[in-house]
């Protein structure tokens, strides 16, 4: 009898120490290989729609109740032009073909669509004059980035060394 307790006993203790033991491991997350750079380029991206949005406030000088109208409006509009441009950035990888040529251009007309559809929300809140003050912003804002990636790729020295 007391040998038989000792074994019951016994297994009870295993029992609970390999119960507590496996609540200490921890999931393992996994995430794909490139998920850091990818966080990493939607922060950027972030950062440039906020100086982007900055910019064009400062452009356009909005009242209080122009603004409270408009962000709304041009946020959902910049969230439709990025969704068509994925979609069309998807249909350039795509083998070239009849297809292809089809979907690019159902996606060149769909981002006019879209900014027809949004220049007359534009115009519901805005003044003809500070809609076009706008899309000059847009332009022009645009272009001093690029302008200043150029000069940033120009000015950083070459990783790979010469041969």
């Amino acid at each position: 009898m007391y040998k038989s307790g000792r074994h019951i006993f016994l297994t009870l203790l295993l029992l609970v120490i390999g119960y507590q033991s496996f609540g200490q491991l921890r999931p393992v997350i996994r995430r794909p290989p490139n998920f850091q750079q990818r966080v990493i380029r939607q922060q950027q991206i972030s950062r440039v729609e906020a100086v982007k949005e900055k910019y064009i406030a400062r452009r356009l000088s909005l009242t209080a109740e122009q603004s409270a109208r408009f962000w709304p409006i041009y946020r959902r509009y910049r969230d439709a032009l990025t969704a068509v441009r994925a979609k069309k950035h998807a249909n350039d990888l795509q083998p070239d073909g009849t297809e292809q040529i089809n979907n690019e251009l159902f996606y060149e007309s769909e981002l006019v669509n879209i900014r027809k559809f949004y220049t007359d929300e534009f115009l519901k809140v805005l003044p003809p004059e500070k809609v076009s003050e706008m899309f000059k912003a847009e332009k022009e804002f645009t272009n001093e980035l690029i302008r200043q990636l150029r000069e940033r790729q120009a000015t950083v020295p070459n990783s790979t060394p010469p041969s």
